[in-house]
């Protein structure tokens, strides 16, 4: 018996108008890597550009015995004379994106941001809240891949999202544009967007929300649930108080664009219902970050 196939993450329309943009870096990074694109580092004939796992028939002089030695992990330098962007993808993936559309949104903005520098053979590491260890592709080629492997994700767990940045900053990478998509529903967002942001990289924050998150449905003696720790809670909930949740939302979000902005960053608002075509990209090309 045919096993149903995974719902696609983007439709061949939108994979289409995608592939014909780019994202942008609008500042240098650090570690020598100058301009937008590419850059040409002096020194060496062959320039180093990113690390990759050590493989049987690799060269052993190859290998990064720093790297080595502080994530007891054997991994081999590249070289290459131009360097190309490189782009850091991390996705929420924590049970709070269940509600609403908010998972479905963040995956499919995640796969045009990754489309759009795959189809220009640029460098994509992608991690998630429940896998920390990044997953790196390549090349138009890959996008198929990525997009299977985005279609097998599901919410669940809780938000370590400064936990994640921690693990994310001792792994060795390339500066570039670091993209992150979530709620933001964490106490630590402030200070996982600081470590996240320690490399000097382009940072590109996505906050996703749904109706259910800025304006509940909620009235009389209810039981409220944290879909994340299970706990739950007794309220009984009037108009007033229901107003004030927004409020405290809306000062939230503009607290979270405000420290984005203070990091250089870019700060994107999208809704779970928003159409990727007719909103998202277009949220994106209105910052700059995507062309």
């Amino acid at each position: 018996m045919a096993t149903a196939a995974a719902p696609l993450v983007l439709a061949p329309d939108e994979l289409a108008r995608v592939e014909r943009l780019a994202m942008h870096l609008d500042r240098p990074v650090s570690d020598g890597f100058a301009g937008a694109h590419r850059s040409r580092r002096r020194g060496r004939s062959l320039d180093f550009a990113d690390w990759r796992e050590y493989q049987p028939g690799d060269d052993p002089r190859s290998i990064d015995q720093q790297a080595w030695a502080r994530l007891d992990q054997v991994l081999i330098r590249l070289y290459e004379a131009d360097v190309d962007l490189s782009v850091q993808l991390v996705i929420d993936t924590s049970a709070s994106m269940k509600l609403g559309d908010k998972f479905a949104q963040a995956l499919r903005t995640g796969a045009a941001i990754a489309a759009m520098a795959l189809v220009r053979n640029e460098s994509v590491s992608v991690a998630t809240l429940a896998d920390r260890t990044p997953r790196r592709y390549r090349g138009r080629g890959a996008i198929p891949l990525l997009l299977r492997t985005m279609a097998g994700w599901t919410p669940a767990g809780p938000t370590p999202l400064a936990e994640l940045a921690r693990h994310l900053m001792v792994m060795p990478r390339r500066a570039g544009l670091l993209v992150v998509i979530s709620d933001f529903l964490t106490p630590d967002w402030s200070a996982a967007l600081d470590q996240l942001t320690a490399r000097r990289e382009q940072l590109i924050a996505i906050g996703v929300s749904s109706v259910e998150d800025d304006h509940p449905d909620l009235a009389g003696e209810v039981q409220l649930v944290d879909v994340e720790t299970g706990h739950r809670v007794d309220v009984d909930v009037n108009p007033r108080q229901v107003a004030a949740f927004t409020q405290r939302r809306l000062d939230r979000r503009a607290a979270l664009e405000r420290h984005v902005l203070r990091n250089d960053g870019r700060w994107v608002h999208v809704d779970a219902a928003d159409d990727l075509l007719g909103a998202v990209i277009p949220a994106l090309m209105g910052t700059g970050v995507a062309r």
